[in-house]
C-alpha cells in the first residue's frame, strides 16, 4: 500500500509541520546562549548592536527586536547614550504578568496562597535556627507597631510585608526573599474583593507566628504559618462560594 494511502482507499493526511518560530524569537535564544557562553555577569556590555546583527546573521531590527524583549523580562537593561547591559537577575518583571492571570478568579488565588503556606510552613524551621537575636527584636518592633496601627484602625499592609520579610531574611537566600516578596505584591495587588480580616486579627496571627518561632518548637511554627494561611484561605473560599 502506497505511504501516502490509509487503510480504506484514501489518502492519509499528512502531519501538520510547526510553523517557524518568529526570527526575532531565535535572536532572544541566541543573545541568552551568548551572555552564558561569555560568562556575563549583571552590569557587564552587551556587544553592539550592529556586531550582534553580524555574528548572527540577521538584520539590526531583528537584534533590537530581541532586546527590547529581553528589557521586558529583566534580562537586558539600555542606559541612554552608553549601550545594552546584563541585567541583575530579578522577579519583578513577572510581577507585571502574575497579577492578570490572578484576577481571572478566585481559584488562581486560592492555588497562590497554598503555594505560600508550603514554602513558608516548609522552611521556617531552617529560618528558626537562622533567626539573629537582632532580626527577633526587628520582629517584635514591627508587631509592636502593627498592633498600634490596628487598634487605631489604620492600614498594616506594610508590617505585614515587612514581617514575612524579616522573618526569612537571616536565611541569606535573596532568590528566595525576592520570590515570597513577588507573591506578596501578587496577592495584594489581585486581592482586592476577597473579605479581609480585622487588623487587630492579623495582628494576632502574625504574633501566634513569632511566638512558635521564639519558642524554639518548629512543629509549633510550622503549626502557626499554617493557621494563618488557612485563615486567609477561608476567606478566598467565601469568594468562590
Amino acid at each position: 500500500m502506497d505511504q501516502n494511502t490509509n487503510a480504506h482507499g484514501g489518502k492519509a493526511a499528512l502531519p501538520r509541520l510547526a510553523a517557524p518560530a518568529p526570527l526575532h524569537k531565535t535572536v532572544q535564544d541566541e543573545i541568552r546562549n551568548y551572555i552564558l557562553s561569555e560568562g556575563l555577569r549583571a552590569g557587564d556590555p552587551l556587544l553592539p548592536e550592529a556586531e550582534l546583527a553580524r555574528r548572527f546573521g540577521v538584520s539590526r531590527n531583528s537584534v533590537r527586536e530581541a532586546v527590547k524583549a529581553l528589557e521586558s523580562t529583566g534580562v537586558l537593561e539600555t542606559r541612554r547614550g552608553s549601550g545594552v547591559y546584563v541585567k541583575d537577575f530579578s522577579f519583578a518583571p513577572l510581577l507585571d504578568h502574575l497579577p492578570y492571570g490572578l484576577m481571572r478568579g478566585p481559584r488562581a488565588l486560592r492555588d497562590l496562597v497554598a503555594l505560600r503556606k508550603t514554602l513558608e510552613s516548609g522552611l521556617i524551621a531552617d529560618a528558626m535556627s537562622a533567626l539573629t537575636p537582632r532580626s527577633a527584636a526587628e520582629l517584635h518592633a514591627v508587631l509592636d507597631t502593627m498592633l498600634a496601627r490596628a487598634e487605631r484602625g489604620e492600614d498594616i499592609t506594610d508590617q505585614d510585608r515587612e514581617f514575612h520579610r524579616l522573618l526569612f531574611a537571616d536565611l541569606g537566600n535573596e532568590m528566595l526573599l525576592q520570590l515570597f516578596d513577588l507573591f506578596w505584591l501578587a496577592y495584594h495587588r489581585a486581592a482586592p474583593t476577597v473579605p479581609r480580616r480585622a487588623p487587630v486579627e492579623i495582628h494576632r496571627s502574625h504574633a501566634a507566628i513569632l511566638e512558635g518561632v521564639l519558642s524554639g518548637d518548629p512543629e509549633r511554627a510550622r503549626d502557626a504559618v499554617r493557621a494563618h494561611y488557612v485563615g486567609i484561605e477561608e476567606r478566598i473560599n467565601e469568594s468562590l462560594a
